[in-house]
């Protein structure tokens, strides 16, 4: 199975993939997270940040989550994924999928600007790189950075678990 956790940049992607991994990884053998901005600065080093180096880099994270399945894992993956064509043929290559995004207000990822991505002057995701709202998300959490966030997170594993 595949959960491809979908949001701008410092929407909380990370927060819950650690969260699910950890969590999976007490019922499970094989868990794999894959954080886009780590496979980002390993296996990616080659691409900027125009459209189409993030698509290219999209579809190398893609194919990388389908090895991984391949091979018995739960992959837990969290990506800024802003390309719906990806995001159909997600659901045609990977065996088992859910697809989870975090919504968060622009101006409050503006102001709270933890990785500092929203100071920079271009390509940016949701600055001057629009962010298409993703096809057919099976969960979408409103985030606000209050604690409703952990109880999204129970009703996620619940949706999982379902689904396993």
């Amino acid at each position: 199975m595949v959960i491809w956790i979908i949001g701008k940049s410092g929407s909380g992607k990370s927060y819950l993939a650690k969260f699910l991994t950890d969590y999976y990884k007490k019922k499970f053998n094989k868990v794999l997270w894959i954080d886009g901005d780590k496979f980002r600065k390993k296996y990616s080093k080659d691409l900027g940040y125009t459209i189409k180096d993030r698509k290219i880099n999209s579809l190398r994270i893609q194919k990388h989550c389908k090895v991984k399945e391949e091979l018995g894992n739960l992959v837990i993956c969290s990506i800024l994924s802003m390309f719906k064509d990806h995001q159909k043929n997600n659901r045609k290559i990977f065996n088992k999928y859910i697809q989870i995004f975090i919504d968060v207000n622009i101006n409050i990822l503006k102001k709270r600007n933890n990785k500092k991505v929203y100071s920079k002057k271009k390509n940016v995701v949701g600055k001057d790189i629009k962010f298409p709202r993703p096809y057919r998300s099976n969960i979408i959490i409103k985030n606000k950075f209050d604690n409703n966030f952990l109880i999204n997170s129970i009703k996620i594993i619940k949706k999982i678990n379902d689904k396993l």
